[in-house]
């Protein structure tokens, strides 16, 4: 049986031997004199008086048997983060939860104090905890190069904490080619959103970009033809566009990448892959992103390739995000949370949508990653039926399997997101099988 508890001043032979054996590959430094300097803290007070942005330090140890199997060291900053430093488990002990256990408790000392966010830094060689910490939900910040081993790269990770009663409401997005009715919202929204950034963005500048997308038939990057995508509200309200140009030697370059507020920022990002892989094998965009939408780029695993400084205005510095999509995407497809979580608890199998362009493209047998806010897991497809109506549709369809909260009023759920013109387009309901369960916050 594992237990954990808080570290006490005898367990420190034990963890300065354990720290020495499990960061000498990878660190360099005293080792013992780290596991000396933590111990103490923790175990008288908590309080780090060396480091000037710490707040406390605590530590806990996980045992089994009695023997110390597993320790993790967290630093509370004044900035409202929480750094990991370190988390170790013995070689003998792992497969057995132990380093979740003691994550645990990182997680009940930041809902209680209302932590921002949780970082670390792993070596790039530690593969096993790498994978951890991604699984967890951590997300890459980037690499730095040299850092604690002239030899080894460091691997810089992050999570950001939820809260209740702190993010935004959900709402329903979907991510639509840009129709002639979309203009004037979309030229509205990319000049309100670029023009402070980006010299030259007026409208002869946006009616470029229409005329570009007037020529999307041809397929001849020469001709600089355009895509471009709305994020759109179920009242038709563009929220977000995505503006691409496939380019020689086949990376797609987003300009502009912009939105009303972060969720349709979250939405182009995660769904332009899937849209975009048979156009190129790299999307990247030169943008100067809010602290949120770095986060989100950071979170669909894109990478800053570049800081421009003054490239588009003086004063400004521009930065270059890049993505290397896969020979075949994964297609995202985003849930409000309360499905989000009925689907991977198996309690709601079926996923009812609209006959958008990329929904008629789903094919049985295809595995689609599911998100809601910083939340993913896969399905696969086992099973597409479609129909003329929602009515006509739940004639046939369980509907506790489609709103099992409320299915009684599956019917004004489905309408309230998706106005007439839209069921018209035909409603197809997949029958999912959960692959991989929620990994994030």
């Amino acid at each position: 049986m594992i237990h954990v508890r808080e570290v006490r001043l005898d367990d420190l032979p034990v963890i300065a031997e354990m720290m020495h054996h499990a960061l000498d590959p990878y660190y360099g430094g005293d080792h013992r004199a780290h596991a000396k300097r933590i111990v103490e803290t923790a175990s008288k007070g908590n309080t780090d008086t060396n480091g000037h942005f710490s707040a406390e330090q605590l530590m806990y140890v996980a045992t089994e048997d009695s023997h110390i199997v597993g320790i993790l060291n967290f630093v509370s900053k004044y900035q409202g983060t929480v750094k990991i430093s370190p988390l170790i488990v013995r070689e003998d002990a792992r497969g057995k939860g132990v380093s979740r256990m003691l994550l645990q408790k990182l997680n009940e000392y930041a809902k209680e104090y209302q932590v921002r966010q949780i970082y670390c830094t792993v070596s790039a060689k530690n593969t096993i905890a790498l994978s951890f910490f991604l699984a967890q939900g951590y997300v890459r910040a980037g690499i730095a190069s040299r850092h604690y081993r002239s030899d080894i790269d460091e691997v810089m990770l992050y999570k950001i904490v939820e809260h209740d009663g702190i993010l935004p409401e959900e709402r329903i997005i979907s991510i639509r080619p840009m129709e002639k009715h979309d203009e004037e919202q979309v030229r509205h929204l990319v000049l309100s959103r670029l023009s402070p950034y980006f010299n030259g963005i007026d409208d002869r500048w946006v009616t470029a970009l229409f005329e570009g997308y007037a020529r999307k038939s041809t397929r001849d990057p020469n001709e600089k033809y355009k895509l471009i995508w709305v994020a759109k509200a179920p009242d038709g309200t563009v929220l977000g566009v995505a503006a691409a140009t496939p380019k020689k030697g086949e990376p797609v370059k987003l300009m502009p990448l912009v939105a009303q507020d972060i969720q349709a920022f979250s939405a182009l990002v995660a769904e332009l892959p899937s849209h975009l892989r048979e156009y190129g094998h790299k999307l990247y965009t030169h943008t100067v992103p809010t602290s949120v939408e770095v986060e989100t780029f950071q979170h669909h695993s894109w990478r800053i390739e570049a800081m421009m400084p003054e490239a588009y205005k003086c004063g400004v510095v521009t930065q270059q995000w890049g993505l290397v999509m896969e020979a075949s995407v994964m297609r995202t497809m985003r849930v409000k949370r309360q499905y989000f979580d009925a689907i991977l608890a198996e309690t709601k199998p079926l996923e009812v949508r609209v006959g958008y362009g990329n929904i008629r493209k789903i094919k049985k047998g295809d595995f689609i990653r599911l998100e809601s806010d910083r939340n993913h897991g896969i399905v696969e497809i086992v099973d597409i039926r479609t129909y003329t109506t929602f009515a006509e549709m739940l004639k046939h369809e369980k509907a506790e399997h489609i709103a099992p909260d409320c299915p009684d009023g599956a019917l004004n759920i489905l309408r309230g997101i998706y106005p007439r013109e839209k069921e018209d387009l035909g409603v197809y309901v997949f029958q999912l099988k959960v692959v991989k369960k929620a990994s994030g916050n």
